[in-house]
């Protein structure tokens, strides 16, 4: 075995050993596999080049094998000295530059490397090659090491908590904020994991063989020799590639808003309602609302449902209107199509109107506006424009199409309020989740809370905004995620998580306006690429760490952004009926924060019935829309189908579930009480 090879391995080790750390959530065996086989191939790769490189500088100071091996821990030593002082001289800051941040992640690598080539260099010993046993015999050693010294029996996931915290998942005596808490098996991690490592570690000679082949292609037509066209060979494989995979992506995205466009079996009879679009008297074709704007629109409160929920003798019908991705390939007539809706309407004549700002398939939070309803004892109007029918990972590009829709929406709304007499208006409310945070807070990017005041909004409420939002990044300038942050600028409030927002007292509660909820181990608003390359916040010391982040972790370049994008995919996954907080999941203390917010009174038997028949009616909607989905099915596939749904009824009430009590829970949660 080379030189290179062991120093190589002994990376690897490093990064199985560290890959186990735990993050913001708990996670599965097999995304511990995927984790620990993509990190070690990688800590590989570079390793083993680093120690080349190390030795090409050797090599031109001594050509014996045992001068050699003097020549490499001179090197070596040289480059630990001097990479470990400059890593102290760029040590970590809050808000550093990327300038500062580069400087030490290479200061830091190139002190590993080293570091493991002396490592390699000592159990090579006199002999003129470094055998197997004891290259592997060093890793071991270094990742025995590496995983003690991060003390994992002091470790945990930001998601872990207290057994005397609310709504926590018992797990073995371990309790977790997830809508579902994960374990991971070390045998089955490691087994796949190997698998995983080889497949990434045989795409890198794939691609290397690919650059090898495409320079002598080059030779043969341009002359030279081989080496010379090396970096053209490989911008020829990189181009490849990258069109490979966004090839992929393209397809992947067109299959997706196949379903993401097309109207579900339970949901394709229009509502009849003239306050809701999609109705016979919109004029708007029910087909082209797509799947998330007409489950949000045929779940629209009726009367009768809010009258026996909030205890009063009659309510109002509530408006509910809607633009989608497929009712114009057009953004402006989009927004025009959304304005015409709340004129016919006359949305703006209810007490309170409130725009929603969906999130990248298209949905829009029915626990938020279903709230809004029975507050407002149907008195108000809600709107939301589509920008995207893909999910939102898929959906980042359509962010600054979501962006300018909205903001043409709001100026129409504020021209139609401008020409009203003021004690006319209703009050005017804006809500977005995850991805729609981010649409409707960056049209205020630069304007600080003057933008939100300028444009008429009385109060405003975001859940789970994203890290990229450049808007709430110069609202919080430059605190410090150590501290509870105070209210401001103006009447905002930008919690860490939940806590702080429950510790703000009734007074400051009271001038609180305009507030972005997240939860303390949510990975959406924690996620993003410098994670890849710069240590984020609240990964900073350890005593520091707001509520949500993990305890005993240290940031490692790649493999904590990777660990962070597999928490963002088991952020939501939610139990229909059952409310739970943590993660990306914020159903439990909406209707709590949405009353306070928006300023929306109601009696605490009032609150009581409202929560409970928002779980009723997740629970109802949820199994109607798979039932009829099933009954849809060809005719030989009914039958298992109608089972795999009261299968599933039954995992999520805890007991077993026929299809009279179905049609029970369905009716139950639907109907008036």
């Amino acid at each position: 075995m080379d030189h290179a090879a062991g120093t190589g391995i002994i990376g690897a080790a490093f990064a199985v050993a560290r890959s186990y750390q735990p993050n913001l959530l708990t996670r599965a065996s097999r995304d511990q596999a995927i984790i620990t086989g993509v990190t070690s191939a990688g800590a590989y790769g570079v390793f083993s080049a680093g120690d080349s490189l190390l030795g090409a500088i050797a090599s031109r100071v001594s050509r014996t094998d045992e001068a050699s091996s003097r020549a490499r821990l001179i090197v070596a030593g040289a480059t630990v000295a001097v990479s470990t002082g400059a890593a102290l001289a760029f040590s970590w800051r809050e808000h550093e530059s990327s300038r500062r941040a580069v400087g030490r992640l290479v200061a830091q690598t190139a002190a590993a490397v080293s570091s493991a080539s002396i490592v390699t260099t000592a159990a090579n010993g006199r002999t003129p090659g470094l055998s197997r046993k004891s290259a592997l015999a060093a890793a071991a050693v270094v990742g025995v090491g590496s995983w003690l010294s991060l003390k994992p029996w002091e470790q945990r996931p930001g998601s872990a908590v207290d057994s005397a915290m609310p709504g926590a998942i018992d797990v073995k005596g371990q309790y977790f904020l997830e809508d579902r808490a994960r374990e991971v098996s070390p045998a089955q991690s490691a087994g796949i994991g190997l698998g995983v490592a080889a497949l990434t570690y045989g795409f890198a000679h794939a691609e290397s063989a690919l650059t090898g082949a495409l320079a002598k292609g080059a030779t043969a037509v341009i002359g030279g020799e081989p080496q010379d066209h090396r970096m053209l060979g490989r911008m020829t494989s990189a181009a490849l590639t990258v069109g490979s995979v966004w090839f992929a992506v393209v397809k992947v995205s067109a299959l997706l808003s196949k379903g993401g466009g097309a109207v579900e079996p339970g949901m394709r009879t229009p509502p009849q309602a003239p306050e809701i679009t999609g109705s016979p008297a919109s004029g708007i074709e029910w087909a082209k609302v797509t799947r998330e704007g007409a489950r949000w629109l045929g779940m629209t409160l009726q009367p009768e449902n809010i009258a026996s929920v909030m205890g009063v003798d009659q309510a109002m019908q509530p408006i509910r209107v809607y633009a989608s991705l497929d009712m114009t390939h057009d953004d402006e007539e989009r927004a025009r199509i959304l304005l015409s809706e709340i004129d016919r309407t006359k949305a703006l004549e209810r007490k309170a109107f409130a725009l929603f700002s969906p999130t990248g398939s298209g949905y829009v939070n029915y626990v938020a506006s279903e709230t809004f309803e029975y507050l407002m004892l149907g008195d108000c109007a809600s709107a939301a424009i589509q920008y995207s029918v893909l999910p939102s990972a898929l959906s980042l590009t359509r962010v600054p199409t979501g962006t300018a829709q909205t903001a043409m929406v709001m100026h129409g709304i504020a021209e139609r309020l401008m020409a009203m007499p003021a004690d006319q208006r209703p009050k005017l409310f804006l809500f977005g989740e995850s991805l729609g945070s981010q649409v409707s807070q960056e049209m205020f990017r630069g304007t600080g809370t003057l933008g939100l005041e300028g444009t008429g909004i009385d109060a405003a409420l975001w859940i789970g905004t994203p890290a990229a939002t450049q808007w709430r990044g110069e609202l919080w300038g430059t605190r410090s995620v150590a501290e509870p942050p105070a209210v401001g600028p103006g009447a905002t409030y930008l919690p860490r998580n939940l806590m702080d927002w429950r510790a703000l007292s009734a007074e400051e509660r009271s001038q609180v306006q305009y507030l972005l909820l997240m939860n303390g181990d949510d990975p959406i608003p924690k996620f993003g690429a410098q994670v890849a390359w710069r240590k984020p916040d609240w990964l900073g010391p350890d005593d520091r760490r707001p509520f949500g982040a993990p305890h005993g972790t240290r940031w490692l370049p790649g493999m904590t952004v990777l660990t962070t994008f597999f928490d963002m995919q088991n952020a939501l996954v939610p139990t229909p009926g059952i409310f739970s907080e943590g993660g990306h999941d914020y159903r439990d203390v909406l209707p709590q924060a949405i009353s306070e917010t928006w300023h929306l009174t109601a009696t605490p038997d009032q609150m009581v019935r409202v929560n409970a028949a928002l779980r009723q009616r997740e629970l109802a909607w949820e199994l109607y829309r798979d039932w009829t989905a099933a009954l849809a099915k060809p005719a030989d596939k009914i039958d298992g189908a109608k089972a795999k749904v009261l299968a599933t009824a039954s995992t999520y009430t805890g007991r077993t579930i026929d299809e009279a009590e179905l049609h029970a829970i369905i009716d139950e949660g639907l109907q008036p009480r």
